[in-house]
């Protein structure tokens, strides 16, 4: 018995798919014992880190070992999956595989030196300077970790170029203003509004309401005198003590023509 054909134009039998469907489940079980594994590893891990790090709190704050340990073994299952479903190739995966390996490296030696303190176990002195310095600042590492991943986020590039295009804007808007600024009419209009607004608070002052301002006049331009012909003037006689002779200009006349 033969089913139909598929996209590559081999056909495909009932074997086939009786085959396929036992490697599905046998691919969903592995994935299934995968997660119970990795879980017991995280249970087990977690205990070690709750009793160490519960050591570096008072008594009445336990509160906040466990929140310590929330970083620790939250990151642990946050990690692999933000690599798989979130974080973009380039800088941001770089940054999640280390942090994932820095967060498995702290576990293991969290593990490690709580069951040496439970044996009471004489430590290294390398051991000893990670448990003074490293072992409170655990979960700060974690965090400050996970901000990096946020900050290398692609859609940050987006963010940027917007804020980048808005700043030059404001910019090239500032530049126009301070030209503006110089035009007479600008200048005008300002004067004219400061001196309505000095006009209205005298008039709180002394009681008087203002009269309405007159609309501003337009800029003068230089009047250019025009020559007619004929309409020249002539001075005659002008001198210190006596008074100047007008005279036209003499227009000759046309003869008629018989």
């Amino acid at each position: 018995m033969q089913s139909r054909n598929n996209f590559s134009g081999t056909p495909v039998t009932l074997g086939d798919l009786m085959r396929s469907q036992r490697r599905d489940a046998v691919k969903a079980a592995a994935i299934f014992m995968a997660v119970v594994l990795y879980g017991a590893t995280l249970l087990y891990t977690g205990v070690h880190n709750f009793n160490l790090i519960s050591r570096t709190v008072a008594p009445d704050q336990q509160l906040f070992a466990i929140t310590a340990l929330l970083c620790l073994e939250g990151a642990a299952i946050f990690l692999p999956l933000a690599i798989h479903f979130w974080l973009a190739p380039g800088p941001q995966r770089l940054v999640g595989y280390l942090l994932y390996a820095a967060n498995f490296t702290i576990v293991v030696l969290n593990t490690i030196l709580d069951a040496m303190t439970n044996r009471a176990e004489a430590m290294p002195d390398w051991l000893h300077l990670y448990a003074t310095f490293i072992v409170p600042a655990t979960p700060v590492l974690i965090g400050v970790g996970i901000a990096f991943m946020f900050i290398l986020d692609p859609s940050r590039k987006i963010h940027d170029a917007r804020a980048a295009a808005e700043a030059a804007s404001v910019d090239a808007m500032a530049l126009h203003m301070r030209e503006a600024a110089n035009r007479p009419d600008v200048n005008e209009a300002i004067r004219m509004a400061a001196l309505k607004d000095m006009q209205e608070a005298t008039g709180r002052v002394v009681g008087v309401r203002p009269k309405a301002l007159p609309a501003p006049k337009p800029a003068a331009r230089a009047k250019t005198a025009r020559k007619s012909p004929g309409s020249a003037l002539t001075i005659f006689g002008a001198g210190p003590r006596n008074m100047p002779r007008l005279s036209t200009a003499h227009r000759p006349r046309k003869r008629r023509k018989d």
